[in-house]
């Protein structure tokens, strides 16, 4: 049974986080769904998710990711959904969402300290958004120090990020103020389990065939991350990638 410690002091700070969704790392054997054994805070997350202003909050992190990266947004929607059609018993969160899981960090004063979000896919994107009421000119900023922005983040915002590749925290907001936020994302592992087969890295290498698949789907060192940039938009493509997935 987890310990209450564990929702509020984790790397990402001293706040209340409730994670939900599908899930892959962390000594799973195999995609899971998330499960909270205390039953309060398992009854808390499910009211979140039927929360409409929650649920429509999330349907605009998947629409912006959709608008802004739409070769990216496609590489989720065609792996994930061939990953829940194959594990019929994982739950989508929302069904107006790409994003397989998703955080909500309770406050009140849910203000991350620097970290990458390295279980999430390397090249992949991650939705948050700010709720509250903060001084945002004041607080609460977004940083992302790898790049040496510091960016103003008003309660109601939202910013995508590579969240795996480009450490980030927020600037501390003033006493008596209240910040909380919501997450989307998707764990690296579940893109590796559908490129296996739906197996882990272990189970296909246990033959030699199985290995040999293994090494073709991996590519050679940076490899894959030149695929992984590749389904990034710039300025002059946008419209035509999203032109040539209709």
């Amino acid at each position: 049974m987890a310990k209450e410690s564990e929702f509020t002091k984790h790397r990402r700070g001293k706040f209340l986080a409730i994670p939900i969704g599908v899930s892959m790392g962390g000594g799973q054997v195999k995609p899971g769904n998330l499960v909270h054994q205390v039953y309060a805070r398992r009854r808390i997350a499910q009211s979140i998710l039927r929360n409409h202003a929650i649920r429509r909050v999330a349907g605009f992190q998947s629409s912006a990711f959709s608008f802004l990266a739409p070769k990216l947004f496609r590489r989720y929607a065609t792996d994930l959904s061939a990953l829940f059609n194959h594990h019929k018993e994982l739950q989508w969160n929302f069904d107006n969402s790409v994003f397989p899981a998703a955080s909500f960090n309770c406050g009140p004063r849910s203000v991350s300290i620097r970290h990458f979000d390295y279980n999430n896919l390397s090249f992949g994107l991650c939705a948050l958004t700010s709720f509250g009421t903060f001084n945002w000119k004041e607080g609460g900023h977004l940083v992302l120090h790898g790049l040496k922005l510091v960016v103003e983040f008003p309660p109601g915002t939202t910013a995508l990020l590579p969240s795996a590749a480009v450490e980030h925290s927020n600037i501390p907001i003033g006493e008596g103020e209240e910040r909380m936020s919501m997450a989307q994302y998707a764990a690296g592992g579940l893109f590796r389990w559908v490129a296996y087969g739906f197996k882990s890295a272990k189970q296909l290498s246990s033959t030699a065939a199985g290995k040999t698949k293994r090494v073709a789907i991996d590519g050679n060192v940076g490899e894959r991350w030149e695929q992984g940039l590749d389904l990034y938009s710039t300025v002059k493509s946008l419209n035509d990638d999203h032109v040539l997935g209709l």
